[in-house]
């Protein structure tokens, strides 16, 4: 099996989060920041909460970070979670409700040394403030799928 190419610029879909205090303060200790701002009314959402954040605000809807993983598992494949990276066009905070549109990016793929392959996904999420449309940030997040060597 070889990388999906043919994902690549396909559209992830639209997906609209609240950011809410208590999942940033959560995450903010999870990632062992102690900053008591996280605490606050109005308080920053820590900078790698983006990646997150699909998670702890979606109520319930899927993710535009999903790619389809059930394509990408099978037998000799290992999932990873490879680079992450945010552009921040203001700090977006807590009461904020964001949009975010996810494109697949990239899909390229490298061999390895030992015969088997490395599979790169690359997603871009555009997150925009969903009341003035205004940019907020830019997540991109790059899977990974380890594929073992074929077995002689």
């Amino acid at each position: 099996m070889a990388a999906l190419t043919e994902l690549k610029g396909q559209e992830l879909g639209t997906q609209r989060v609240a950011i809410e205090r208590g999942p940033v303060k959560v995450f903010a200790a999870a990632v062992k920041d102690g900053n008591p701002v996280y605490a606050t009314e109005d308080a920053p959402a820590p900078p790698t909460y983006p990646f997150s954040w699909a998670f702890h605000g979606s109520r319930g809807e899927s993710s535009v970070t999903g790619l389809p993983i059930e394509k990408l598992r099978g037998k000799g494949r290992m999932i990873l979670h490879g680079e992450q990276e945010f552009v921040y066009h203001r700090l977006p905070k807590v009461g904020d409700v964001l949009e975010g549109k996810g494109r697949v990016a990239d899909v390229y793929e490298r061999e390895r040394s030992n015969g088997g392959s490395m599979e790169f996904y690359v997603t871009d999420t555009d997150w925009t403030d969903a009341v003035t449309g205004d940019p907020v940030c830019t997540a991109r997040f790059t899977l990974i799928v380890n594929v073992a060597p074929p077995k002689d």
